[in-house]
């Protein structure tokens, strides 16, 4: 585990259990030997809040103990292992359990799944062991045949399964499926009940993808101000700029403190295009503030960029995001309580209370460049701050395409140098000379061959660069990344693409997945159908516009009940409509 680059992997290596990164066919034969259940545990570096619950369920003595005595243990970063995350995410939806993780699963010595969970309370997790095992040694016929049981479940769960007809999924559908989306979000207490409160940005882009086709009042007033509450709540930082990945709740006066390159690029794109929509400038500046956190914060300096940001000691003993009264006194002695003010510091608190700085609109009138600087050298300062320094193509190939829409959208050309800089890193060094793709790049080294969502946004990316540039060679690069994708993902028998190669042994569980579903960043296989209707667009050939055609159609009769769940399914829907069916406009 050491060897690993994964950040996550190495906090848990020496909390005293005996980890393996992967199960191998050695592992898997010596369980069916010594007739040992497996646990795997899936987890990732850039939730503070996990990270937390996480390591104290693993320093606990008892559970290393009860672990390393009867069960062979594997550990993975869903960043290193996105099908094995994609899995166990299904299965803790089965469990009715909607959390993002951790995932703790317990599984047969033939790899059959039992249960999946995220609870980390040690005791809680002894119980249930400690269960498994006494159900395995006194009623093994009964384990077993709950571990089929889920195994049924779970093979088909979110996996097309065959190919479905003509969804004549219209204009009068969509609308149906955006208003039954409203009503949850906004009608009902959906959002009131994420805890922590994930937003979804690629969500929201597709609401003001939709208003742009199809303008509704009622609708855009309550997307614009939810775009508006996001971007002066404490989930975005006005010292660096940038959105944090999560909140305790919904009112978003707590932030979890860790940043990822993702959700930025996709925040990128969500504001440029709603300020592209609504006009709104401080949309702008939204958006060119998350795009300078990124270049200053997560940029490795030649090219591509880091994953993310967080906090690896306890909020107690991290202080790199706040400050308190006291700091502002030494830092602006003759203008602290002005500036505490303006970063919504409650000034009547504990002068040496750490406080979160919140954004206020025209911050810049209240602040000086020169004291914001004050402010974003002081963090250096302070403790606990680490950057994961992967450089996951997925991720990277993301922020191309945000930063070349945002050069166009919000009119700032110099933009596209940085895209077309990124993108020049990808070639060269996450992209092998037959155009396969690695994950990522860590420590100068390539680690494992590219998952479809590397492709698809790769793919997205160099698209979306010729459009703005008219330069062949993205447009040849997408040529041939779309030759490698048919080749080792497309699965004729349902019209689907395959998350990992389909030539790829199956990770810890035997099943291999397909990502259909948009939780909280779009589906693998959804970005692939918008990439057959731009190849489309950009060809002229058919041929490609009826693959994208037959994943809608397999997609569609599940839409109208989903919600966001399926959100960038319907904004592949609305460019297909808009493409086959204008007169429906």
């Amino acid at each position: 585990m050491l060897n690993s680059c994964s950040p996550y992997l190495k906090l848990l290596d020496n909390k005293g259990i005996d980890w393996y990164s992967s199960l191998n066919k050695e592992l898997a034969e010596r369980a069916i030997t010594e007739d040992k259940l497996i646990f795997q545990h899936i987890g990732y570096i850039s939730s503070t809040k996990l990270r937390e619950d996480v390591t104290n369920l693993f320093s606990d003595k008892a559970v290393a103990s009860l672990l390393n005595d009867n069960f062979i243990c594997i550990a993975e970063d869903k960043e290193d292992r996105p099908e094995s995350f994609l899995l166990a995410l299904d299965l803790l939806f089965l469990n009715q359990d909607f959390s993002y993780g951790p995932m703790n699963l317990f599984i047969m010595p033939d790899r059959r799944p039992i249960i999946c969970f995220s609870d980390c309370d040690p005791e809680n997790f002894k119980e249930i062991a400690n269960s498994l095992l006494q159900a395995k040694k006194s009623k093994k016929e009964l384990l077993s045949q709950l571990a089929d049981e889920l195994s049924k479940r779970a093979v088909n769960t979110g996996v097309i399964t065959k190919k479905c007809g003509n969804s004549n999924f219209g204009r009068s559908e969509l609308t149906e499926y955006m208003l039954y989306w409203y009503k949850g979000m906004f009608d009902k207490d959906f959002i009131f009940r994420l805890k922590p409160f994930t937003p979804s940005p690629s969500s929201l882009y597709t609401v003001v993808e939709y208003l742009k086709c199809y303008p509704d009042q009622e609708i855009s007033s309550k997307i614009e101000s939810l775009l508006d509450f996001l971007q002066y709540s404490a989930l975005f930082d006005p010292i660096e700029g940038g959105f944090f990945r999560q909140c305790e709740d919904h009112t978003c006066e707590k932030a979890f403190f860790e940043k990822t390159l993702e959700d930025n690029s996709q925040f990128i794109t969500l504001y440029a295009t709603a300020y592209d929509h609504f006009g709104k400038e401080s949309y702008k500046e939204t958006a060119l503030k998350t795009i300078s956190f990124i270049k200053e914060v997560l940029s490795n300096g030649k090219g591509g960029f880091c994953s993310s940001t967080t906090l690896v000691t306890s909020e107690e003993d991290s202080s790199y995001y706040q400050y308190s009264v006291n700091e502002l006194s030494i830092l602006f002695p003759g203008d602290y309580l002005n500036i505490a003010a303006a970063l919504g510091f409650d000034i009547t608190a504990g002068k040496m209370q750490k406080q979160t700085p919140l954004r206020v609109e025209e911050l810049e009138t209240y602040i000086t460049s020169e004291q914001l600087q004050s402010l974003k050298k002081r963090r250096s300062e302070h403790r606990g701050h680490f950057i994961d320094k992967r450089e996951i193509t997925s991720y990277n190939s993301q922020l191309v395409k945000a930063l070349t829409l945002a050069s166009k959208l919000l009119v700032v050309p110099e933009l596209i140098s940085v895209a077309q800089d990124t993108m020049e890193y990808l070639i060269i060094n996450n992209r092998n000379s037959e155009g396969k793709l690695f994950r990522y790049v860590c420590c100068n080294k390539k680690r494992m061959l590219g998952y479809l969502s590397d492709y698809t946004n790769f793919m997205d990316a160099t698209m979306e660069l010729y459009k703005s540039t008219k330069d062949e060679m993205y447009m040849r690069i997408a040529t041939s990344t779309l030759a490698v994708i048919m080749e080792n993902f497309y699965k004729p028998e349902n019209g689907m693409f395959s998350k990992s190669e389909k030539s790829m042994q199956a990770e810890t569980i035997p099943f291999k997945r397909e990502s259909n579903i948009d939780i909280i960043r779009p589906s693998a296989n959804s970005i692939m159908a918008g990439n057959l209707i731009t190849y489309f667009e950009l060809t002229g050939n058919s041929y490609y516009l009826s693959l994208a055609e037959q994943q809608i159609n397999n997609i569609a009769p599940n839409l109208l009940a989903s919600g966001p769940m399926l959100s960038s399914w319907a904004h592949k829907i609305l460019r297909y409509n808009c493409i086959i069916r204008s007169d429906e406009k």
